[in-house]
C-alpha cells in the first residue's frame, strides 16, 4: 500500500514534519470503565503506523479506545480501536451519578 504525505518545513530546525493530527495528541480512554488512559510518548504513533493508518486521516474529533487501562488490571496484550465522534454526540450530555 502506497500512502502519500504532504510535508512542510519547520522554520527554526529546517527538518521536514508531516502536515496532519499529531497521534500523540489523540484522546485514551479505557473501554471497561471510561478512566482516561496515559501513555509514554511515541505510543500512540507506533501503533498507528503499525494498523496503516494515515495522520492526515485523523483530526480532533477522533479517539483511542483500550481495554489496558491499569485500573481494570490491563497488562501484557489489549486492544485499541480508534473511534471519530459524530457532531451529534456533541449535544448530548454525559450521564450524572449522585445526588444533587
Amino acid at each position: 500500500m502506497h500512502t502519500t504525505s504532504t510535508v512542510i518545513a519547520n522554520a527554526e530546525t529546517g527538518f521536514f514534519a508531516p502536515r496532519g493530527y499529531d497521534p500523540e495528541l489523540l484522546y485514551v480512554e479505557c473501554g471497561r470503565c471510561g478512566a482516561p488512559v496515559m501513555w509514554e510518548q511515541g505510543r500512540a504513533t507506533r501503533l498507528l503506523e503499525q494498523a496503516g493508518i494515515d495522520p492526515l486521516e485523523l483530526d480532533a474529533s477522533c479517539l483511542l479506545v483500550t481495554d489496558g487501562c491499569p485500573l481494570c488490571g490491563g497488562k501484557g496484550q489489549y486492544t485499541v480501536q480508534i473511534f471519530r465522534v459524530s457532531a451529534a454526540a456533541e449535544t448530548r450530555r454525559p450521564p450524572y451519578y449522585g445526588t444533587a
